[in-house]
């Protein structure tokens, strides 16, 4: 669905600011599932040494060459705005000409196609019976695939030819992406994961308010209470005026569904204070998947931002102010709390040059009980690999997953060739493609040890990122204000630490359902959405009674979401 502006504005922001830790990166979701790890992550060419697997299949040469060589049929899409050099096109170039030399592969494409039309095309594809030996599906179409039995197992092939490296990168979400692409305990495609860590909201203060009105950090809802009426009634700019917001909101409400224009403002943090978990789905009492929307927690936590805009500690306003104007508040000086995303602090370079005193820290979610928090965040496959059932050699795609991953020799391709020369990203050549879905976490760990020991040899020379990020924060705490967005995402006591706590701790709080969207969502979901949105926002701001709740409970099951409910058990009864 097409997103609003204000998230495209600022995400064109963010495309500049985060260098980060990717060699590569992509946004065309069809063909690189929005994100693509490093084409020199790792590995030295494995040896051809077999040993015996779990499964007791024999290990197999991960870059071995397939003899005698085989020529393999696939579609894909291709951003229209990447560029090429030298004579190459994406039918030849470094990528192909590796599969053919390294592997026996010799790659045909039965059809290339813009990315904007590929749905459709692979749609008339799947109805010809036609289908390629590799396909790039999205999740729709690899659960479309599945239910007519059209796809080949994976899961020997990954077992038998999976290089370490691929298989070290497929595990670090916890196997959530493998799981996502198993179906009656086969492994029918292979998942691109950038992650899920990085959705998770984090509580921003404003610490300099808070020192000056010698306010402890929030650790409770009561305290962000308290907090709020301060930083409205207790003049924390000191300009006399009371001119000031105590939580900040925007008109898209939630950070997690960007069909609605998601952004900079995450409430999601809110209610996830109240163990709530608004529009994921979570786990009953019973053990059955529910909508976390319905639940009667999130009532509890609508009553109290209702209660917070009565009482004037939110923008009056934040119904009709997306998140473009949220940064303007930080950035203008007038907000001092909000719940927000790891990334928040690199759109507020203006403020900082505007009032160099402030400053604002992540936190981790208050709660209002006992019970700590634990911030939701999302499933964010939705590209995966998949290989025709009965084709020859369904080893094929593991080796070119291999190959993405895999440290080639520069003197026989070069950097230049197989990953990216200035401005052509050559990395996006590559039929197959993978992801770290923890880099950033990543390089948090990385950065820190090597800022504590001042060793810039302690960074991975597989992220270009990570000196990038080490330089910002040793610049930074010498006095070069510029570094002060990269310090508090990356250092110690900032966004990414937080986030490793939880992540390590088992604090974040996955949604249940990790799979496309299903029949019913694809036709009911949008309405449901809406309705959703329009009735939380008229509850905040008192134009509706909290219990105008139950009648949105009662309507979202008689609008579709009962019928959708139905098929997420269907699902997950199929798992």
């Amino acid at each position: 669905m097409k997103r609003r502006t204000a998230k495209v504005g600022l995400m064109s922001v963010l495309a500049g600011a985060m260098v980060l830790v990717s060699a590569c990166s992509g946004t065309n979701k069809e063909e690189s599932g929005q994100t693509a790890g490093s084409t020199a992550e790792s590995t030295a060419s494995a040896s051809g040494t077999s040993t015996s697997s779990a499964s007791g299949a024999e290990k197999a040469d991960p870059f071995g060459k397939i003899d005698p060589p085989v020529e393999l049929t696939a579609v894909r899409s291709i951003d229209p705005t990447v560029k090429y050099e030298n004579g190459d096109t994406i039918e030849q170039n470094a990528w192909t000409k590796l599969y053919e030399q390294e592997f026996g592969i010799k790659l045909k494409y039965m059809w290339v196609t813009d990315p904007s039309q590929y749905a459709q095309k692979f749609n008339v594809t799947m109805a010809s019976g036609k289908l390629p030996d590799i396909m790039p599906v999205s999740g729709i179409q690899l659960q479309q695939l599945v239910d007519a039995g059209q796809l080949e197992d994976l899961t020997q092939p990954l077992e038998q030819y999976g290089s370490d490296r691929t298989k070290e990168l497929l595990a670090k979400d916890g196997g959530v992406g493998l799981d996502s692409a198993t179906f009656g305990g086969k492994l029918l495609a292979l998942p691109v994961n950038p992650g899920s860590t990085d959705s998770a909201t984090l509580l921003w203060v404003r610490t300099d308010w808070l020192k000056k009105l010698n306010l402890p950090e929030p650790k409770t809802t009561e305290d962000i209470y308290k907090i709020a009426q301060a930083f409205v009634n207790d003049d924390p700019d000191g300009n006399g005026k009371k001119d000031t917001y105590g939580l900040g909101l925007s008109k898209e409400f939630y950070g997690g569904i960007p069909e609605l224009g998601s952004g900079m403002s995450a409430v999601e943090g809110f209610f996830n204070a109240y163990h709530a978990y608004p529009h994921i789905w979570v786990k009953d009492a019973s053990g059955e998947l529910v909508y976390g929307s319905i639940q009667p927690e999130v009532k509890t936590a609508l009553a109290e931002l209702q209660k917070m805009y009565k009482e004037g500690l939110i923008d009056r306003e934040f119904g009709v102010k997306d998140s473009e104007k949220l940064i303007q508040a930080v950035n203008s000086g007038k907000l001092g709390l909000f719940y927000g995303p790891m990334w928040v602090p690199l759109v507020f370079g203006e403020g900082r040059k505007l009032d160099p005193n402030m400053d604002w820290k992540p936190l981790p979610l208050p709660s209002v009980d006992s019970e700590p928090s634990k911030p939701q965040t999302v499933f964010n496959i939705t590209q995966y690999y998949a290989v025709r059932k009965g084709s020859e050699h369904p080893e094929a795609v593991v080796k070119m997953l291999n190959a993405f991953h895999n440290s080639w020799d520069p003197a026989k391709y070069p950097a230049t060739e197989i990953s990216q020369n200035g401005d052509v990203q050559k990395w996006a050549y590559a039929l197959v493609t993978g992801a770290n879905p923890t880099q950033n976490l990543d390089a948090y760990k990385r950065v820190k040890e090597a800022i504590e020991k001042q060793d810039e040899s302690l960074l991975d020379p597989k992220a270009p990122g990570q000196p990038v990020i080490y330089k910002a924060i040793n610049d930074f705490k010498a006095g070069d204000q510029s570094g002060w967005g990269y310090t508090r995402v990356f250092d110690v006591g900032g966004a990414q630490e937080i986030i490793n706590q939880y992540n390590e701790n088992d604090g974040l709080k996955l949604t249940e359902f990790i799979a496309s969207p299903t029949e019913a969502m694809v036709e009911k979901q949008p309405t449901l959405q809406k309705l959703e949105l329009e009735t939380f926002t008229k509850i905040v701001m008192g134009g509706a009674s909290v219990d105008s709740f139950d009648d949105f409970v009662a309507n979202w099951k008689k609008l579709g979401g009962d019928a959708i409910t139905a098929e997420v058990a269907k699902w997950a009864a199929s798992k």
